[in-house]
């Protein structure tokens, strides 16, 4: 359906067709989701208010995150040319013009354009930290200069285009230390100067620990919705075929054209893997046995009666001497031994899981829960 130019102003776009983000803004989260396609000012925009608003107006500075050291190292980093779409919008933007901007290392720095012959005095504008080093950046004896905003771009990855980075364990436990390291608030740190965390992506994976640990397990409404008792506001920008046309019109855009990943790239719309879901077991269902993995807990439940299992969040009040399986170690990581004690329940439940007698509570529950039994064999 083709969309009037109020429509979108009240979905949140701009008139040019780029998310609105003093709109965003104005909302005043602590947590952020941003699913909308590519080259809709996801990444560059939040970057450009970062600067224009936060440090001009406000001195304060912002931390783009990342999984990984190697993202930040090397000449493919993500510092290697990280302000050249800043110095190409110099000529549209006054603001900008009056600045210098460079990186170095792990920082970003910004300079106030000097007089002819003078050198410009430097300044940090942004800091560069990887989730793996959370504990590093808990010890740093130094500290940060005031920080707003706390970005990290891809926090939803794409499966159909990258088979190779994963979802670290603990990720949300080293974001909330990184967060907590930088800025060392406290309960009575007053509103306006509590920081913000912007998760930005696209419309790809429901199964993403970012959108269980918010509540999300179905594809959110269009435009702007609260979460996670209206702590996380979550902007979806709507699938447009017509936008997706357009972008099968570029030379990258038609590379993918048709397929899952083009979908969830150019027209933002969720992989539907077509399967029908079940919000509840059936009354005659039996619990069986339950799972406990990278902080999810699973119940699987037994219809004898038609012959389906159902896999559901959460665990029954009383277990009746069924077996728990915790796969997940008190640090994260996999716990291999128990792993192997409940191999024989487990192997013979994902044999059952290619038979198609398997059922979810939802996308979101399959999806997480799929992820757990890579230790018995399914892919």
């Amino acid at each position: 359906m083709r969309r009037t130019s109020e429509e979108w102003s009240r979905i949140g776009y701009t008139e040019e067709g780029y998310i609105d983000w003093p709109r965003v803004m104005s909302y005043e989260a602590p947590y952020n989701l941003i699913i909308d396609a590519r080259t809709r000012g996801k990444t560059y925009g939040l970057r450009k208010y970062a600067l224009r608003q936060d440090y001009v107006r406000r001195h304060k500075r912002y931390v783009e995150l990342t999984r990984t050291k190697s993202m930040l190292e090397g000449s493919a980093s993500l510092q290697a040319g990280y302000f050249a779409r800043f110095e190409s919008d110099y000529c549209a933007d006054p603001v900008l013009c009056d600045y210098l901007l460079k990186t170095e290392g792990r920082y970003g720095y910004v300079a106030k354009r000097p007089e002819e012959g003078k050198k410009p005095q430097w300044d940090v504008l942004s800091y560069f930290i990887a989730l793996t080093d959370a504990q590093e950046t808990k010890n740093r004896s130094t500290g940060f200069k005031p920080v707003k905003r706390f970005i990290f771009d891809e926090a939803i990855i794409d499966r159909s285009l990258d088979n190779v980075h994963d979802y670290l364990p603990g990720e949300i436990e080293a974001v909330s230390s990184i967060i907590t390291s930088v800025t060392r608030e406290r309960p009575d740190t007053p509103r306006r100067d509590r920081s913000a965390l912007y998760l930005l992506g696209n419309a790809c994976d429901l199964t993403c620990p970012w959108l269980a640990h918010f509540g999300i397990a179905e594809e959110p409404p269009v435009g702007f919705s609260w979460h996670y008792d209206k702590r996380c506001l979550v902007w979806y920008g709507p699938p447009s075929e017509e936008w997706g046309r357009a972008m099968d019109a570029t030379v990258g855009g038609a590379l993918i054209a048709g397929t899952d990943a083009g979908e969830a790239a150019t027209r933002n719309r969720f992989a539907n893997d077509g399967e029908t879901y079940y919000p509840k077991q059936p009354k005659g269902a039996t619990f069986d046995f339950g799972i406990a993995h990278q902080g999810h807990v699973w119940g699987v439940w037994l219809d004898w009666r038609e012959g389906y299992y159902y896999v559901v969040e959460g665990l029954p009040k009383s277990l009746d001497g069924s077996p728990v399986y915790a796969l997940t170690a008190a640090d994260a990581r996999p716990n291999y031994v128990l792993a192997r004690r409940a191999q024989k329940s487990l192997k013979g439940f994902a044999d059952l899981y290619y038979l198609g007698i398997v059922r979810y509570q939802n996308r979101a529950v399959k999806g997480a829960f799929l992820d757990a039994m890579r230790l018995y064999g399914i892919r």
